[in-house]
């Protein structure tokens, strides 16, 4: 399982440039506003509170260098900024809602790092943290330190601008980590699919064909997307029958794989999703479907089997005498007398 493990270790890497990544950028914002505090606006507060939060990320960043497990620093750090964020919405919550904004990047984080039950947890957490703010602000006292409101604005914009980008990040990771994840499924339905036996019942029934026999335990680990297997079949279906495509004797899987833009593997599902064996079984009943069309359509006296396989597809009397049983139960001659006799009879009506 050397390449599940790589897909594995791909995505893990993903993870930890997006934190380390993220941190650094938190820990150089933190360092700026320290500076303008300390030396532009003279107020000790922030300048202690940015300091406290950039021990953190620092700290945090040291974590992830040395491979401690994600999804507990990301819960411990969703945790302390919500707390750390309040402080900052409770002070200018009277002259601007605006932030608000640094927790809606929260339930995103969770999405990119947690499972889906925690990406729920956040969601509600963030709305109740929200609540809780309004209701401080109501009943106490929660101006922290003073500030000039002429600065409201370029810090809304900043806000405003900060969160967006946050969450364009996350989202660009994910969908990086997303792909990854796909590929690993992917590659581990197909190692699945190698190991355990396939139930194929019989080709005449109608019963699907797609059944895997596994454990009670291993039944959830194969997924199959029965839709995309149907869609496939339907555009291998109308390619094969336009302009009888299937008559062709040097047709190949892997030519229609090419003109699919499909691999032979998933092809080969799909035509085993229908009920087929396997490619040839298919061809075969579409070039046996024909020879009997032909064989009602044309004058059985003027022409001989051999057209009437050649024109279907077939280069081997044998070839077509073997499917032709093994598809109908008798052979093309027996059929032939069949047909003829019903003719007959048909003609013989008044």
């Amino acid at each position: 399982m050397r390449i599940t493990q790589y897909y594995n270790n791909r995505i893990h890497s993903l993870k930890k440039q997006l934190i380390e990544f993220y941190l650094v950028i938190l820990a150089i914002f933190h360092a700026v506003s320290i500076y303008i505090y300390l030396f532009w606006l003279k107020n000790t507060f922030p300048l202690y509170y940015f300091a406290g939060a950039l021990v953190f990320y620092i700290y945090s960043y040291i974590l992830i260098r040395r491979n401690f497990n994600i999804s507990r620093i990301v819960n411990a750090y969703l945790h302390f900024s919500s707390l750390y964020i309040s402080v900052i919405i409770l002070n200018f919550i009277d002259d601007s809602l605006v932030g608000f904004i640094w927790l809606f990047p929260m339930p995103v984080c969770a999405y990119v790092f947690l499972k889906r039950k925690m990406v729920v947890y956040y969601m509600f957490y963030t709305m109740i943290l929200m609540l809780l703010i309004m209701i401080y602000a109501k009943y106490f006292n929660h101006h922290f330190y003073d500030y000039d409101k002429k600065f409201l604005r370029p810090t809304n914009a900043a806000t405003i601008l900060a969160n967006f980008s946050l969450v364009c990040l996350f989202i660009y990771y994910k969908i990086k980590i997303s792909n990854l994840e796909t590929k690993a499924l992917k590659y581990t339905i197909k190692i699945k699919m190698k190991e355990k036996h396939l139930y194929k019942p019989n080709f005449l029934s109608k019963e699907p064909h797609y059944l895997i026999e596994l454990s009670d335990k291993n039944k959830n680990d194969l997924i199959i997307d029965h839709r995309k297997l149907e869609i496939l079949f339907f555009e291998l279906d109308k390619y094969m029958k336009h302009n009888n495509y299937f008559t062709n004797p040097s047709i190949k899987i892997s030519g229609l794989c090419s003109e699919l833009k499909t691999n032979i593997n998933y092809l080969s599902r799909a035509i085993d999703y229908k009920g087929y064996k396997n490619f040839n079984q298919y061809l075969n009943s579409l070039r046996i479907k024909h020879v009997k069309d032909l064989i009602k359509k044309s004058d059985l006296t003027k022409v001989t089997l051999m057209y009437i396989y050649t024109g279907a597809g077939f280069t081997s009397q044998a070839t077509f005498n073997r499917v032709f049983k093994q598809l109908e139960g008798i052979t093309p001659s027996e059929y032939i007398a069949n047909q003829l006799l019903t003719d007959q009879k048909i003609l013989a009506e008044p």
